[in-house]
């Protein structure tokens, strides 16, 4: 069997794996190693995450085949049940053979006035790189943003209606998380 993950190339977060065998992926050229999987290949045009926002509805944040790539790392049974906890780390553009696992952080997740505030648990010890996805009716806004050196949140300006969404918060060397945010 073949282990694919789905990854986000600007933090490195998994958002998706899968087990497969005997098939044989569709290929895109690929100027650094002459071809990569097509994550459309696993995907179709878009990723959707669901997350449940009231009874028995849900909301969901849709990542762009276009946006995704996809690893083989060394087999990690684990990325099945929570994805969102791995990265592929990137040795310049080359992913490494085995998946990070990050570390889980809660609260900090929050709509304010100016927008989405995001808080990690440390302060940041270099630049790091934020990726928000949020829910908006059909849509998905994705927003990319960044901690200041020294900081342990930043607020990701946006406005997005009343109510529950799905939000997608990927910030580097942290695991991911798809939760209902209520603005």
């Amino acid at each position: 069997m073949t282990l694919f993950v789905m990854y986000v190339p600007e933090t490195g977060h998994v958002v998706g794996a899968v087990n497969a065998n005997g098939v044989t992926p569709r290929t895109i050229p690929n100027p650094a190693n002459g071809s990569s999987v097509d994550p459309a290949w696993l995907v179709g045009t878009a990723l959707p995450m669901r997350v449940a926002v009231g009874p028995g509805e849900f909301a969901a944040v849709s990542l762009p085949a276009g946006e995704l790539k996809v690893h083989t790392p060394d087999d990690q049974s684990d990325v099945f049940t929570n994805p969102l906890r791995y990265a592929v780390e990137l040795a310049g553009t080359t992913p490494q053979p085995a998946l990070v696992r990050l570390p889980l952080w809660s609260g900090g997740l929050e709509f304010v006035a100016t927008g989405l505030r995001v808080e990690v648990p440390e302060p940041a010890t270099k630049v790091t790189q934020v990726l928000a996805w949020i829910s908006d009716g059909e849509d998905t806004l994705g927003v990319p943003w960044e901690i200041a050196v020294g900081a342990k949140e930043t607020t990701i300006p946006m406005t997005v209606d009343s109510g529950p969404h799905a939000v997608l918060v990927q910030v580097a060397g942290w695991a991911g998380r798809l939760e209902k945010v209520t603005a």
